[in-house]
């Protein structure tokens, strides 16, 4: 085990070498600058994945939310820190301060722009419509407090504080940066706790819609805003403007909403999940450059695409194929978004300070703007506190107006470093204060307003194994049925089914299967239970009527095939018996369980020696040539045990052969186990061609020298 574990060691630092090993061989390429930029890009990416893994896992050893974790190592990495220093072929650094309005370079910072949209099409996926909806009252309530809450502190920030005209066009920037949220933040907190579909996580992303809309209108205005006009000149150009983003935001939500149906159902016919997990991409970036020609954030259209989609039952299916895309592009997101962040402005008090106490002020007036209709609207404190705490991060749409506001020359440099240390604040301090609202408190609601009813139909079964055919059978018919089957990667197994409007949850446990749907489903849920299990019943007892083949059990019985699992291995002297004192089978098995049980290698004493015998009485495991195998899969047994016993006059299994058993092997399995239950019977078989091997165990006076015979 040791040699392997270096072995692995010594793997993993030849492979990174081998990583490292195209900053020398590129190095005679830096005149050729195409090529020594898109190797620059190559090991830009892939140092980027790297270290973002490991930045999420050690955020999540510190129970932070992962995304933390990315945005630190852009910090680090970026070009005000480690990515500005020399390395060989990139004198400059691998991630040089580029000129422009970003700090990455464009073609670095366009990576970020397409996750942000596959990442944001994916959570619009996973959203349940049913309960945004259902929150739709709620959520603009939390919008329009929260929103007129930031607003207000966005505005003063610009006129008390930094002492702009209340015209200025700079205090409308304020004023959207502090109105923005972040979906990609709050998304991937709640999937990370599995709150996206509770109330409160349709409330805060239904709220956050709103709110990131709202945004882009006033950045949409302040963009119109011409200085050089008066002042009523202006904001009159400036209102067509943001009504135009308006119209267009609402507008593509119908649109998306009427086609994905029609999209949906021309998948059925004629595309594989994954050519149409790639056309949904495809829309998404689509639908995302026409909302940002229109003034409206591109991830404002990939979660509109992405929510009009979650309505088909095609959306399990399409968010399982575009995992692995989101899997890679989603770190690449947030690790360039700390690399825009200049880490020297932290401990710079002309920036630092202003961009705190802005993150601060602006959070709390989210926090009360939003907690507060929260409060009067059904939830509970422990809601109302969750819905205001998760508008408070910022994100994507943040950093965009900034740097929309620096490209375009409006903001100052300084002005910008403020809002950036607001955002980085904002998720610090926020994504923490989520996670903890979220572990603490139970239920956000007062009542059962919040869903509709939910009927279960539950099956209590006498065993996994059942349970197993019993599961596999729904899933089978439902698919027969025209449903779309997605199992969800949970700590326990859970199934979704879908099929039109129809939506159905399969919870699978070892001896129970729960599906649960909403009451006016209930009866295709129960009948399609009811019908795999009568059809199961009947299949089962037909089975019982097969008689097993004699050559297929003579086949098995002489040992035919290698031998795949060292038997020694699984054999203590202290688990053998010589000679056994029964002098007929179930005495046998009954001796050879009680030593198993003795030796502290089963859990269950009485379960196991049901199993083994009912096992026995189905078939007999007497094999040739002396030796039988007594077995089960059993739940009395936490790992594979193994016990001997030796009989001199031998004892009649029915065996194939005709002749008395004088060495019998007992196995008892556990029934979840993944070991090699089924190799290690063949290979006890296989001793059936090792007449001498079975003589030596057979003639042994002591246990030890049994395990020594069949270790040769």
């Amino acid at each position: 085990m040791k040699s392997a574990t270096r072995r692995r060691r010594w793997a993993a630092i030849a492979l990174l070498l081998l990583a490292a090993s195209p900053l020398h061989a590129f190095e005679g390429l830096r005149d050729i600058a195409v090529t020594h930029e898109i190797t620059r890009l190559l090991l830009q990416l892939g140092v980027i994945i790297l270290l973002a893994r490991l930045g999420a896992a050690a955020a999540r050893r510190l129970r932070l939310p992962s995304l933390l974790g990315e945005v630190s190592i852009g910090l680090l990495i970026g070009p005000y820190a480690l990515g500005a220093l020399a390395v060989p072929g990139f004198p400059d650094g691998l991630f040089p301060l580029a000129e422009g309005p970003f700090s990455v370079s464009l073609q670095l910072y366009a990576f970020a722009a397409v996750g942000a949209v596959i990442h944001i099409l994916a959570v619009g996926l996973e959203s349940d419509p049913g309960l945004i909806r259902r929150m739709t009252r709620r959520g603009l309530a939390v919008a329009i407090g929260s929103s007129a809450a930031a607003l207000l502190v966005g505005v003063a920030v610009g006129v008390i504080y930094l002492d702009y005209p209340i015209t200025d066009q700079r205090v409308l920037f304020f004023a959207a940066l502090s109105v923005s949220t972040s979906l990609g933040v709050q998304a991937r907190i709640m999937v990370s706790q599995h709150r996206l579909t509770s109330p409160e996580g349709a409330a805060i992303i239904g709220s956050s819609l709103l709110q990131d809309g709202t945004a882009i209108v006033v950045l949409a205005a302040a963009m119109a805003l011409d200085p050089q006009a008066g002042a009523q000149t202006s904001w009159a150009h400036a209102a067509p403007v943001a009504l135009v983003a308006f119209v267009v935001w609402m507008g593509g939500f119908a649109i998306a909403l009427a086609a994905a149906p029609w999209l949906a159902r021309t998948f059925h016919s004629s595309s594989s999940a994954n050519v149409f997990a790639v056309l949904a991409v495809a829309l998404a970036l689509v639908l995302s450059a026409v909302f940002e020609t229109f003034g409206v954030a591109a991830i404002i259209g990939a979660y509109i695409l992405g929510l009009a989609f979650s309505r088909t039952d095609i959306a399990d299916i399409l968010e399982e194929k575009i995992a692995p895309v989101t899997a890679f592009f989603v770190p690449v997101l947030y690790v360039v978004m700390g690399m825009l962040i200049d880490i020297r402005v932290l401990i710079t008090p002309a920036v630092l300070l202003p961009g705190i106490s802005f993150a601060l002020v602006s959070g709390l007036a989210k926090v009360i703007g939003g907690g507060v209709p929260a409060l009067a609207m059904g939830f509970n404190r422990w809601g109302a506190l969750r819905v205001g705490l998760g508008t408070v991060p910022r994100g994507e749409i943040a950093l965009i107006i900034g740097a929309v506001g620096l490209a375009s020359g409006i903001l100052s440099p300084t002005s910008f470093k403020v809002m950036a240390v607001m955002v980085v604040v904002s998720v610090a301090i926020g994504s923490p204060l989520i996670a903890a609202a979220f572990r603490h408190g139970g239920g956000g609601t007062r009542g059962a307003w919040a869903g509709s009813e939910r009927v279960v139909t539950d099956l209590d079964l006498p065993n996994e194994e059942l349970t197993q055919l019993l599961v596999a059978g729904v899933l089978r018919a439902a698919e027969q049925d025209g449903f779309y089957v997605h199992r969800m990667e949970l700590s326990e197994i859970v199934y979704r089914l879908r099929r039109d409007e129809v939506f159905l949850t399969l919870k699978h446990y070892p001896a129970r299967v729960e599906v649960s749907c909403e009451a006016r489903d209930s009866g295709l849920a129960k009948t399609l239970v009811y019908e795999v299990l009568i059809h199961l019943r009947d299949r089962i007892s037909r089975l019982t009527e097969v008689t097993v083949p004699e050559e297929l059990r003579r086949s098995v019985a002489s040992g035919e095939g290698r031998r795949e699992v060292m038997l020694s291995s699984y054999l203590e002297a202290d688990c053998v018996i010589v000679p056994v004192s029964a002098s007929e089978k179930y005495g046998v098995i009954t001796e050879l369980v009680d030593v198993l049980a003795a030796g502290g290698k089963l859990k269950d004493r009485d379960r196991v020696l049901n199993d083994v015998i009912e096992r026995e009485r189905s078939v007999s495991t007497g094999m040739e040539h002396g030796i039988a195998i007594p077995h089960a899969k059993t739940d009395g047994a936490e790992k594979i045990a193994v016990a001997v016993g030796v009989s001199h006059s031998g004892i009649d299994f029915q065996a194939v052969d005709g002749q008395p058993s004088k060495l019998i092997f007992l196995i008892a399995s556990p029934t979840v186990s993944r070991g090699p239950h089924l190799q290690l019977l063949a290979s006890i078989a296989t001793l059936s061609r090792r007449p001498r091997m079975i003589a030596a165990a057979v003639e042994a006076t002591q246990p030890d020298e049994v395990v020594q015979a069949l270790s040769g």
